[in-house]
């Protein structure tokens, strides 16, 4: 009687639905296609792009959410002192095409070393995943694309902690 039990609660688990927006994709890199999954997601995005990141120092990428910002979506960036003032950097770019930047951090306060972006408060991308072309072309990096509501909440939450932080460098 038990086994049989545990056999229904079993095949009652196969033949359930998956929860709608509750999947994890995983990509990795190098050459894997990352930085063109954030790319389409970018051009997706519709209302809002919160980025809390290390360093940006891909063109593609800058200019990819300097375009967003200009078709209306509501982007924020939250990125690192010491990173954004990089000659490679392209924290500059975006801020001079009005894209809202804190950078934080700073000899004594810590590294930024997020890399985690919402789009439309629906979806996040996290990982090891530097915006970076050596991330893409050599390094060895990954990222989980994250639609489950609580850990898409978590992340946001998270940024909005981060953009009321005080210890503003730039």
């Amino acid at each position: 009687m038990r086994e049989a039990a545990v056999i229904a609660f079993f095949l009652l688990g196969l033949f359930q639905a998956p929860l709608h927006g509750a999947e994890t994709e995983v990509f990795f890199s190098p050459e894997g296609g990352i930085k063109e999954i954030i790319l389409k997601e970018i051009e997706a995005a519709t209302s809002t792009i919160d980025l809390a990141i290390l360093e940006i120092t891909s063109p593609d990428m800058a200019r990819a959410l300097l375009n967003a910002k200009q078709r209306g979506v509501k982007v924020r960036i939250i990125a690192d002192s010491r990173h954004a003032n990089s000659k490679s950097s392209q924290i500059t770019y975006l801020i001079r095409g009005g894209v809202p930047v804190k950078v934080l951090g700073g000899a004594k306060k810590g590294v930024v070393n997020h890399r985690f972006v919402i789009f439309d408060g629906t979806r996040v991308i996290t990982g090891s995943y530097g915006w970076s072309e050596a991330s893409e072309k050599w390094n060895y990096e990954n990222i989980l694309v994250l639609k489950e509501s609580e850990a898409v909440a978590s992340y946001q939450k998270e940024i909005e902690r981060l953009w009321r932080e005080k210890r503003v460098i730039k």
